[in-house]
């Protein structure tokens, strides 16, 4: 009988499984690579994009954003239960805002049972600079959108601007002008956003956190995007979108996040969105971790609704999108802290490492200009400088879970009434 060699049969599953574990180390570590590169190559041309802007900018002055004749706004401010105190100063800084067109406030109440309501009506009662109308709803929707559009038929005929503000958002009195101009500088905007900056950061760690997250790096993505037409969120604190459009389109009132998603929409039908820095609004961020879970992970849910709406609208058009939003996945998925440790210590890959770290910098540079370039509207000094990019890297790495788990729930198709208002 031949000898021959029978391995054995433990150490040969043994071998098998870590011939696989092995395969699907470097199938990972090649595919992570491709993403972070990719992600890498966006924020470099971020970057090249901003600093040809601005040498642009230099050699040829800008012209002026006055406009002839100031378009007729309404402003929507729905509100549920909101604190007196809050609603009452969102409602303040409308009053004082300065806009040389005419102006109309809408206030819906969305089935409030507390005190809200009675304050804004003594609130209403004394003499006001401009129109405002209250719309109460009988019962709570379960969504902000669905409010938004209660009021969508109580519009005035000469209106051209819907502007939604959150009941917990103060506007700077320049941001309302400064947003239509953003807005009107091209016939193809459907809307237009500003800067939106959370309130209290030198309350806790938490609004630091969300502070540096706002004006940091994403502010400057976003400038970048206004000036391609891209903007692919207007945040739903401060945004402003053409009426006929609404008309044309619809309201907010089917989809979970319905900033997001009827940015998407706006986008898949061949508008272009706007973006003004200097139109700056602040609002009340969440004040516990669980509070910014929930929302991040309703954010996240809402991100991947909207890329399913605008597919389903023209995919072309959408395509021409994706690189944002896989340049989201990659910060809110595959942040570059835990990358950094994954390259040295789970891959030991040279490559996945360098890769990952030109990411941060890259990064880093870009919350340098975010910071730089808002200095002086937000009083910000060295330290912010400094701080921007630490406070960036840490919260992304925070978030992972609530974002992992909000694509999750719209892959699994779970119900949304937990993450209604």
């Amino acid at each position: 009988m031949p000898n021959t060699f029978v391995p054995d049969r433990p150490d040969f599953g043994r071998f098998l499984l870590d011939a696989l574990a092995l395969d699907h180390l470097v199938l990972s570590q090649f595919v992570l690579t491709g993403v972070v590169g990719f992600s890498t190559l966006i924020l470099f041309a971020c970057l090249l994009f901003l600093a040809g802007w601005a040498c642009w900018r230099r050699l040829r002055r800008p012209p002026l954003r006055a406009l002839a004749r100031y378009p007729f706004v309404s402003i929507l401010v729905p509100f549920y239960n909101e604190p007196e105190g809050s609603l009452l100063c969102t409602l303040e800084s409308i009053e004082r805002s300065e806009y040389p067109g005419p102006v109309e406030v809408l206030l819906v109440d969305d089935g409030s049972t507390n005190a809200t309501a009675a304050a804004v009506a003594q609130w209403l009662a004394q003499p006001r600079g401009k129109r405002y109308e209250f719309i109460a709803r009988e019962r709570n929707g379960g969504a902000k959108g669905l409010a938004l559009d209660a009021a969508l038929p109580r519009l005035s005929p000469d209106s051209d601007v819907v502007t939604v503000i959150d009941s917990d958002t103060v506007i700077a009195p320049g941001a309302l002008r400064s947003a239509v101009e953003a807005l009107y500088a091209s016939p193809r905007h459907a809307a237009a956003c500003g800067l939106i900056v959370p309130a209290g950061r030198h309350q806790s760690w938490l609004h630091r956190l969300q502070f540096y997250e706002h004006i940091g790096a994403l502010a400057a993505i976003r400038y970048v995007q206004s000036k391609l037409g891209s903007v692919n969120v207007v945040a739903g604190a401060f945004s402003l979108h053409r009426t006929q459009v609404i008309r044309e389109l619809g309201g907010w009132g089917e989809w979970l996040v319905e900033d997001i998603a009827w940015t998407w929409r706006a986008l898949a039908h061949g508008y272009s969105i706007a973006y003004a820095p200097d139109a700056i609004a602040y609002t009340i961020c969440p004040t516990t971790l669980m509070g910014l879970f929930r929302q991040r992970r309703r954010w996240a849910r809402g991100r991947l609704e909207s890329f399913r709406v605008a597919w389903g609208i023209s995919w072309a058009r959408t395509m021409k999108m994706l690189p944002w939003w896989l340049l989201w996945a990659q910060s809110a998925l595959v942040p570059t802290l835990l990358l950094l440790f994954a390259g040295a210590l789970l891959y030991r890959s040279h490559a996945l490492l360098a890769v990952a770290a030109l990411n941060w910098v890259l990064m880093a540079a870009l919350n340098f200009v975010s910071v730089l370039h808002a200095r002086e509207r937000l009083q910000l000094g060295l330290t912010d400088l400094l701080l921007v990019s630490v406070y960036n890297t840490v919260i992304d790495a925070l978030l992972l879970p609530a974002n992992l788990i909000g694509l999750l729930d719209e892959l699994r198709g779970g119900r949304k009434s937990w993450m209604t208002r």
